[in-house]
């Protein structure tokens, strides 16, 4: 009875020294997540979301900044065709550089605008584009276009989301530049516009 006892220890013994280590599978699952996190490219919409949510600790823009070129320094041919995906597939574009504005102005903007929060920005009758928020150089601006015959207003924190599904769509290098019609209001139409750069 002994004998089977001590044969029954060693069988086991044996048996656990050869299965495959647990540790060793957690740390290839955990190598492949943190790849995934290192391509994943930055998202301005979700820094706006993040801002206007009191109970998260949102980046600052310069730290915002600082994550949207290591997103950008970090992707690989794949993941630089996800950055045109990123953003809100009904965001146009602006190609013409001159017509563009530094990353760093749009960040201003947008946080700007996410900063007014439920503060009402208007655009009265009879205009039909306003610029609602300009960069400190006075060079870019975050503008607003509706049928001149309307007066339309919506809270400052619409501005900024549609800031950073813009941004989204159309950041790439260090510039950023497009349009979107707000989703909150489909009567405005935003711009994110930079003169001469």
């Amino acid at each position: 009875m002994l004998s089977l006892k001590l044969t029954t220890i060693a069988i086991l013994a044996t048996l656990t020294v050869a299965a495959p280590s647990p540790a060793s599978t957690v740390t290839s699952i955990s190598t492949e997540a943190t790849e995934e996190v290192a391509t994943k490219p930055f998202s301005f919409s979700q820094w706006v979301d993040d801002i206007l949510n009191p109970n998260v600790v949102a980046l600052t823009p310069e730290e915002a900044l600082e994550a949207y070129y290591q997103s950008i320094n970090g992707t690989t041919t794949s993941g630089a065709e996800q950055l045109s995906k990123r953003g809100s597939s009904t965001a146009t574009c602006e190609t013409a550089n001159s017509k563009r504005m530094p990353v760093a102005d749009a960040v201003y903007l947008v946080n700007t605008m996410a900063a007014g929060g439920q503060e009402l920005v208007h655009i009265p009758i009879p205009f039909c584009s306003k610029s609602v928020c300009s960069s400190p150089s006075g060079r870019s601006s975050l503008i607003g276009q509706k049928d001149c015959n309307l007066w339309v207003e919506e809270p400052s924190e619409y501005w900024a989301r549609a800031g950073g599904f813009i941004m989204d769509a159309c950041t790439w290098g260090d510039k950023s530049g497009g349009k979107i019609v707000m989703p909150a209001n489909r009567y405005i139409t935003v711009l994110l516009y930079g003169q001469g750069y």
